[in-house]
């Protein structure tokens, strides 16, 4: 008997006790509650579309926000959706041959538990810069960025469609946290590379409403769904091709609780506008701006969008762009870019960030290159985030850094508190691990006994805001009381 039968059973009847203890054992091993709307809590914060706008509780996204560029020009924002890419959320490998490669290197294994857990701790700093809605997926994306094959296994599905527990359990922390914050989740289901893993068309089917169902049971209003990410690229599964990608769309749409059902779309690749099929099922539209290097091109897109027959009023969001400036000396500047040039066109956007290939090893670098360091630990990332600040009116997150003192094992901590935030704590984390600590904000730490080894050091601040604990981190420093090590090598 399968979950789903055990599930139909108790709710058709009153469990005996052998029937209670097995579900209580499913519970264990699968992590998955059986109970319908089991672990659902007052949720506080509601999605919902009104013409292009979204709307979270009833009221417009960044309601009464206008962004005036330096040209003195006003840029309405209101019903926008600023988000980011940040889709190994919930990551794991099966695949006992591949899972080393994902090792932190801190220490030396790959946990994800850590990577959840991390990452929900990185969420209330990316909301103070204004990031709103993030795209996580149940089969992740390429863990290098870019991939032509997978041979890791990380899917949220069995082979049959039926939901991992062990995944579920993470991706429900992710989303208690978002809700708390008022956060929005693009709820990716399949990825290339990993679609293949279902065994047939019916299962891809039941993923989909294994996957639809357990959101509307645990009562997440704050999920809408991407079917696919880019479906004109290299899926097994016919179903899951741009030509057939809307009954999957319309499939997910149809299930409804408590009179609720999810917002649903799915995306192309790069430059690519959707076919009418899509556009005509979908309830937002999705775009990609990977590899578009003019800006015009994605003002071009959404123009091409709008003036479509399928196409009714109904939001416009970019949520994957890999490199949003034409020039790299455009940078993150308000000529030139495709976050600027979306807002411009009142359409929503999104960063991907990963490592280069020239930036393997760099693990402070890329938002969605495993193991993932979650928070704003690289240039790049802070002029994304600083440039969102800005434009949601946002008042962001102070960095936090340290200093090598003369003496072995001694750090002193230097917060930008510019916006005069009052800093609770300083953590100093070697290896994983808190050693030293202190209370209030820039200062000295000192630790006891010299890592005479392999080790990483950053430092970790929180504060308060309002009713938000916030945690901000310096980035991870190699080796810097190691004498074979150089310092930040």
């Amino acid at each position: 008997m399968n979950t789903n039968s055990i599930l139909s059973y108790a709710s058709a009847s009153r469990p005996t006790a052998s029937v209670k203890c097995l579900m209580i054992l499913l519970v264990c091993f699968t992590g998955t509650s059986l109970v319908p709307g089991a672990g659902a809590q007052d949720r506080q914060t509601v999605v919902s579309i009104e013409g292009e706008t979204f709307h979270f509780n009833g009221r417009p996204t960044y309601v009464g926000r206008t962004w005036t560029t330096s040209d003195g020009n006003e840029h309405s924002i209101e019903g926008l959706l600023m988000n980011a890419r940040l889709v190994q959320g919930v990551f794991d490998d099966l695949n006992l041959e591949t899972r080393g490669q994902w090792a932190y290197p801190d220490t030396r294994r790959w946990d994800p538990d850590r990577n959840t857990n991390e990452f929900v701790r990185a969420m209330a700093g990316w909301r103070e810069h204004g990031l709103i809605g993030f795209t996580v997926n149940l089969q992740g994306g390429c863990p290098y960025g870019y991939c032509r094959s997978q041979p890791w296994e990380n899917s949220a599905f069995g082979p049959d469609g039926s939901l991992r527990g062990a995944y579920m359990e993470r991706l429900a922390r992710l989303l208690d946290r978002a809700d708390e914050l008022g956060m929005v989740a693009i709820l990716g289901y399949f990825y290339f590379g990993q679609d293949e893993r279902l065994e047939d068309e019916a299962a891809v089917v039941r993923a989909v409403e294994n996957a639809t169902e357990w959101v509307l049971e645990h009562g997440y209003r704050n999920v809408i769904v991407e079917i696919n990410n880019e479906c004109n690229i290299a899926y097994d599964h016919a179903i899951l091709q741009c030509e057939r990608v809307d009954e999957l769309i319309g499939r997910a749409q149809s299930i409804e609780r408590d009179g609720h059902s999810l917002l649903v779309s799915t995306s192309l690749g790069g430059g690519s506008v959707p076919p009418a099929n899509v556009v005509a099922a979908s309830d937002y539209v999705l775009l990609h701006g990977n590899g578009v290097r003019d800006p015009e091109r994605i003002v071009e897109m959404i123009r091409e969008v709008r003036s479509m027959d399928a196409y009714s009023p109904m939001p416009i969001v970019v949520n994957e762009d890999d490199q949003p400036w034409r020039v790299e000396e455009q940078g993150w500047g308000e000529d030139g870019n495709n976050f600027v040039a979306a807002v411009k066109q009142g359409a929503s956007w999104g960063y991907f960030d990963f490592r280069r290939e020239d930036e393997a090893t760099e693990y402070n670098l890329g938002h969605q290159s495993v193991p993932v360091n979650w928070q704003i630990t690289s240039d790049r990332q802070r002029d994304f985030f600083e440039l969102l600040a800005e434009i949601t009116g946002r008042p962001g997150t102070p960095t936090i850094d340290l200093e090598w003192g003369p003496d072995f094992g001694v750090v002193e901590v230097r917060v930008d508190d510019a916006a005069g935030t009052q800093v609770d704590r300083v953590d100093l984390v070697i290896n994983d691990a808190v050693v030293a600590s202190t209370t209030g904000g820039s200062g000295r730490l000192e630790i006891g006994a010299m890592p005479w080894s392999e080790h990483w050091v950053r430092v970790r601040a929180t504060y308060r805001r309002g009713d938000r604990t916030i945690a901000i981190e310096s980035p991870a420093y190699k080796n810097p009381w190691w004498p074979y090590g150089g310092r930040g090598d």
